[in-house]
């Protein structure tokens, strides 16, 4: 009698489905951390000590000043997205679309791509002790996250075309 192997892929998908998977999940961080740093901003904005307050003088009240620190982090944001996440993403992309079928989830993304996830979280953590405003940690958060939303976008570009491959 001949005995059969039970193989079990966790989380078996194919190439576009992993890119795009990568896609989601940097849109979902993203924009937990564009509501998390507009909530500090606009938390932050009726602090007597807060940035925002200090920087009355040259917008005309609190509120403006906060507008600016969002409109400042969009643009950062945008900027880190085209600049610096669009070579990560096309280098994961790249990895994804060379590795053959079946792709498990242990061999998607590199070590040092874990290592960049990890610095960046031991960052964010750090921020929390230190004496920075709210309303830049704020500032902080809207512009990673808007990073993270547009470097998704890049994500489901680079799914939708990716050549699909047959193995």
């Amino acid at each position: 009698m001949a005995q059969t192997r039970l193989s079990v892929t966790i989380f078996f998908m194919k190439h576009r489905a992993w890119v795009a998977f990568s896609g989601f999940l940097w849109f979902a961080i993203g924009v937990s951390l564009l509501y998390k740093g507009l909530h500090f901003i606009a938390q932050a904005a009726f602090e007597p000590n807060s940035l925002s307050a200090r920087m009355q003088g040259m917008f005309g009240s609190p509120q403006q000043a906060s507008t600016v620190l969002i409109a400042a982090g969009l643009i950062i944001g945008y900027m880190k997205a085209k600049f610096v996440l669009s070579k990560t993403v096309r280098r994961v992309v790249a990895r994804i679309a060379s590795l053959p079928l079946p792709i498990r989830f242990k061999d998607v993304y590199s070590p040092s791509y874990w290592i960049l996830i990890l610095a960046m979280v031991g960052i964010g953590l750090t921020f929390r002790f230190l004496p920075i405003p709210l309303d830049l940690r704020g500032a902080v958060d809207v512009a990673i996250g808007s990073a993270l939303v547009n470097g998704a976008m890049l994500y489901f570009r680079a799914a939708r075309g990716l050549q699909v491959q047959s193995s």
